[in-house]
């Protein structure tokens, strides 16, 4: 015996039922604008002597956007003939596609997947016209790549070029190995002189560190701070005391704030322009700019921008050498500058 449904029942299967004729609508719908039956197309051909795995849907762009599909794949009309691919494209690239593009087979990815592509020709060309046919290009495909490289192989096994002949040739190979040994002796030679030139102190002061290059940049804001030599060191010595590391913790959060991309840190040491021995003095500044440093970055990170990415933070002593630019307030002549460079514009 049917039992009849109640008012409540008959109107939630009413709208179940409607609800799910509107998703079908909306599917159909979707399904057809994207193969372009619901909007202006434009149909036109192509013709390839090797499809290489083009199928119905292939996707079809225009300098790299989606610009419709191929709908039909058809046999040549005689052996060697071309295959004719049919295409169905959005109408709105009917002014952007010329009379004399072309259209060429690409490779998606590592999985071999297909697309055409259309480059869409000259500006002074004629826009293309219904159902007319596309010039092709040749297809680079993996093993015509593949065949080359065996051909270029073979070609030095035989010994032709310049390689082969090297490989194959004893004495062309004996002599390149002994010219290679040669240009690497020579550059050993090349190095322990310039380091002997570094060791030794005459010389060393005529190749000092570049201060305009880290002090001087006109396309950043720099941000200052600095601490005269007591307050982080004992005078003439580059070990930070116990109130010199309170005071470079008390600096970390200011260094944080300023954690902008491309930023960088200079800490820059100078002694007192009157010490007796200028060298001494460079020595003396150039290991206590590396020992604040070395503090700031290992005890505060302040490198680092983020897990992956981290800025510069460079050391610089100066010595009794004067700053690149001239100062606007008086500080103390032997001190230690903590500068952030953020870059403008």
């Amino acid at each position: 015996m049917l039992r009849s449904l109640s008012k409540l029942q008959a109107t939630i299967l009413g709208v179940v039922v409607l609800a799910g004729l509107a998703f079908a609508g909306i599917g159909i719908f979707a399904v057809g604008d994207q193969q372009l039956l619901w909007s202006d197309k434009l149909q036109v051909t192509a013709g390839f002597r090797q499809v290489r795995g083009l199928e119905v849907g292939t996707p079809v762009r225009v300098q790299g956007i989606k610009a419709g599909q191929v709908v039909a794949v058809e046999a040549p009309a005689e052996p060697g003939g071309d295959v004719i691919v049919h295409l169905r494209l959005s109408g709105r690239m009917r002014n952007l596609i010329r009379s004399d593009a072309a259209v060429q087979i690409v490779s998606e990815g590592m999985l071999g997947g297909k697309a055409l592509e259309i480059n869409p020709g000259t500006p002074s060309a004629q826009p293309i016209q219904e159902h007319a046919r596309l010039a092709s290009r040749p297809t680079a495909e993996l093993n015509d790549m593949l065949g080359q490289v065996n051909m270029t192989l073979e070609g030095i096994r035989e010994g032709q070029g310049t390689v082969g002949k090297l490989l194959t040739d004893p004495q062309a190979y004996n002599e390149f190995l002994a010219l290679v040994r040669q240009g690497k002796g020579t550059m050993a030679s090349i190095q322990q002189d310039a380091d002997a030139l570094k060791s030794m102190p005459v010389v060393g002061r005529f190749v000092p560190e570049d201060p305009e290059a880290l002090l001087v940049r006109p396309n950043c804001e720099r941000n200052r701070r600095y601490f005269a030599e007591p307050e982080l060191f004992e005078p003439g010595r580059a070990v930070l005391t116990a109130d010199g590391r309170r005071r470079l913790d008390e600096l970390a959060p200011w260094l944080e704030g300023l954690k902008h991309k491309g930023s960088e840190i200079v800490v820059v040491a100078y002694a007192d322009p009157r010490s007796d021995s200028p060298s001494v003095a460079r020595a003396i500044t150039k290991k206590q700019s590396e020992a604040v440093c070395d503090y700031l970055k290992g005890q505060h990170a302040v490198q680092k921008m983020g897990w992956f990415t981290s800025r510069k933070v460079a050391p610089l002593g100066l010595g009794t050498s004067a700053p690149p630019l001239p100062e606007k307030e008086p500080l103390p002549p032997a001190r230690v500058e903590v500068l952030v460079f953020v870059p403008q514009g």
